[in-house]
């Protein structure tokens, strides 16, 4: 296209009598101009030429947010903007990168405060501290009520949603009540799904915490966290003053020592209310949610079965519990990530191990056994006395035993007889019964049997059996001799 200067002094020329060979040489253009020029009656306008797109000018925006906010490297950038269509170069997004770099937006955050009981703000923190002469990676969790900056203070071995709902649970009952809103990172224990426009998606289970204790849980927004920076900034003293140069025996001796600490932190006055957070908190306490009778924590937790030398599997180890609740179901679960707690099914607690870290490990608390041990005679001559006095058919079941089990007779018998301690002596007559019908002379074999019939209601409260003899009596020496030898043709 001609400037206008030209395109007047064309027609100007033209009225002159000039002709268009004549006009194009003196103005240096082409004739198609001339006659184009002399063709069109409109004053000429200007048109810059488009330049073509470049291809990282669609995504602009996306690159600033990914850069700035959710702070990726460039190749990570340039993977999510090829899933959004970007077909140019790895090195025209780095052209685009350094370009934006030199002037990186300004991030400010207004504080906001808030009333008595309003906002509770939850986190946690890893670090590494010396448990009983061993470097050990502990969570320390954090919840620090608003108003008042009132903290609670635990650790635990990891941070599992078990762990996290039994330490904010812990934290309501250390404040003895509920404020109406809990600050929550994005973390994917808690949020399943937290989308742009604010939807989230939160885990079920860490809803009906929530709903027992009437908080309204309230993810911190994407890519934002320093608006939960009550709780953020309070890691850096608990770093500097308690983690650094310390060493602690066992976790429970951490967290007894991190409640104290905490105390005698909230003792003092907080930089921004220029008030001890336990004086702050007396105008809060009364404010809050109150606490419900039951706890939630309890609840999550594992069916297990337990085998009858009273053991119980837990991630590839065996723990024991009570001898009362071998072939029984318990409740199993785990408390900050490192004490193993065995329930029985009303959710009483009935045994408490340290969790082992080597697999394939089997912890045992002799008193579990006490009580099984003490119970049965420990004699040959006697256990064999006892046994056939018990049972109607335990004479034919024991002469079976000799026949088959030759030396061993007695300890089958004791071990049917420790049978007692879990179920009604007439189920055992059946079973004995139903053994001899097979043939089946083994104490495995009448447990096997037993699994078919109902146990003592009440295990903890079975007393011991009574196997006192109801007259003194004198055994002659054949009745040892028996147990010495096997005797074919039967006892």
């Amino acid at each position: 296209m001609i400037t206008m200067e030209k395109w007047a002094a064309i027609r100007q020329l033209n009225k002159q009598k000039y002709g268009k060979r004549a006009i194009a040489r003196m103005l240096g253009v082409s004739r198609n101009t001339v006659k184009k020029a002399l063709r069109e009656e409109n004053i000429p306008k200007y048109e810059r030429k488009k330049l073509p797109v470049n291809k990282i000018d669609p995504f602009h925006e996306s690159i600033k947010e990914m850069l700035w906010e959710k702070e990726f490297i460039g190749t990570r950038i340039l993977t999510e903007i090829k899933k959004q269509g970007y077909t140019g170069s790895l090195m025209t997004l780095y052209r685009f990168l350094n370009k934006i770099k030199k002037d990186p937006p300004i991030k400010t955050t207004c504080r906001y405060e808030t009333n008595p009981a309003e906002q509770g703000q939850f986190d946690w923190s890893p670090y590494e501290v010396i448990l009983g002469e061993e470097k050990r990676k502990v969570i320390c969790f954090l919840f620090i009520l608003g108003y008042s900056r009132r903290k609670f203070i635990t650790f635990s071995l990891n941070k599992t949603l078990a762990s996290i709902i039994e330490v904010i649970e812990e934290a309501l009952r250390f404040f003895g009540g509920s404020p109406k809103k809990v600050l929550l990172d994005n973390a994917k224990q808690m949020i399943i799904e937290h989308l742009a426009d604010d939807t989230v998606k939160f885990n079920e289970t860490f809803l009906k915490l929530a709903g027992l204790y009437r908080f309204q849980p309230k993810p911190c927004k994407l890519y934002w966290p320093r608006t939960k920076g009550k709780v953020e900034r309070p890691f850096y003293y608990i770093e500097q003053h308690f983690i650094k140069g310390n060493e602690f025996s066992s976790l429970d001796d951490l967290i007894n020592r991190g409640h104290k600490f905490i105390d005698s932190w909230d003792d003092r006055a907080n930089g921004t209310t220029l008030e001890k957070p336990k004086i702050r908190f007396e105008k809060e306490k009364d404010l809050l949610i109150p606490l419900p009778e039951v706890r939630f924590s309890p609840t999550i937790r594992e069916l297990r079965k337990v085998s009858w030398d009273c053991l119980v599997s837990f991630r590839a180890c065996r723990y024991s519990c009570p001898y009362q609740f071998a072939g029984k179901k318990v409740w199993v679960r785990e408390s900050h990530g490192a004490i193993l707690e065995i329930m029985d099914l009303s959710g009483n607690i009935v045994a408490r191990h340290l969790l082992s870290g080597k697999k394939g490990t089997t912890i045992i608390q002799e008193e579990h056994y006490k009580g099984l041990k003490s119970s049965t005679p420990k004699t040959a001559p006697r256990i064999r006395e006892i046994f056939i006095e018990s049972f109607s058919e335990a004479d034919i079941f024991y002469q079976g035993l000799v026949k088959t089990t030759s030396y061993n007779a007695s300890y089958h018998a004791k071990k049917i007889l420790e049978q007692r301690k879990i179920y009604e002596d007439e189920c055992i007559e059946k079973a004995l019964q139903k053994a001899i019908e097979f043939g089946a002379f083994s104490h495995r074999a009448v447990e096997n049997i037993l699994k078919e019939y109902p146990l003592k209601e009440d295990p903890l409260n079975i007393k011991d059996v009574n196997y006192s003899l109801s007259s003194t009596t004198r055994r002659p020496l054949s009745e040892y001799n028996l147990l010495l030898t096997k005797d074919k043709e039967g006892i």
